[in-house]
């Protein structure tokens, strides 16, 4: 295990990359920490560090920081204390959820409901398409949510599910865009989710 997969300790942790004279950009680690196998990012293929990295030959040298973050801290919401977790990704910020859920961090099997709402274009530009019936099999129901199709983004999604109806014992874990944390945050906490237990990566 190289010295910056040693780093990498928990999921959502991240870090910068660039190529030459590019500027920065910031991927979070989508592989388990720990399991002594490379460290992987999702890269969509859209603005300047991202199409370099894209259009790159396999053993192209790239710069990449020291890993950063803390990473989720979802020792903050044990099954024992906080049976229902919603989880909200877009995007490649899926990535962190991924290292999440393969490193089982979730103990999903122990709460009595898992849901992962999971917000893209369409099914073509959804990242690990292919895993989500593992994922399922590990106890975290997935609802994708396609904007492309009419179904609007994943705070959408879940408003029109059925309300939170214990937020004492409800954990809430965000992961993509601001506005999109910014808005479920507003919907779960007039459904009485404490603060604390609205867990992000930053």
């Amino acid at each position: 295990m190289g010295p910056l997969a040693k780093e990498y300790t928990k999921g959502g942790q991240y870090f910068q990359i660039k190529v030459g004279d590019s500027k920065p950009a910031y991927y979070v680690i989508a592989s388990a920490p720990a399991t002594g196998q490379p460290l992987e990012v999702i890269v969509k293929n859209q603005g300047d560090t991202a199409e370099i990295l894209c259009d790159s030959k396999p053993g192209a040298e790239i710069d990449v920081s020291p890993v950063m973050g803390k990473g989720f801290p979802i020792e903050k919401a044990p099954p024992s204390k906080i049976p229902y977790l919603f989880i909200f990704a877009t995007g490649t910020g899926v990535g962190g959820i991924k290292a999440l859920i393969e490193s089982d961090a979730l103990k999903a099997r122990e709460r009595q409901l898992t849901r992962l709402y999971y917000g893209t274009f369409n099914p073509d530009m959804t990242a690990y398409k292919a895993l989500i019936p593992e994922w399922e099999a590990s106890g975290v129901e997935v609802k994708d949510v396609y904007s492309g199709f009419g179904q609007g983004y994943v705070q959408d999604a879940f408003q029109k599910d059925a309300p939170i109806t214990d937020g004492e014992h409800t954990g809430i874990i965000l992961c993509g865009q601001p506005e999109m944390g910014e808005a479920v945050k507003a919907i779960v906490e007039k459904q009485g989710v404490k603060e604390d237990l609205i867990l992000t990566n930053f």
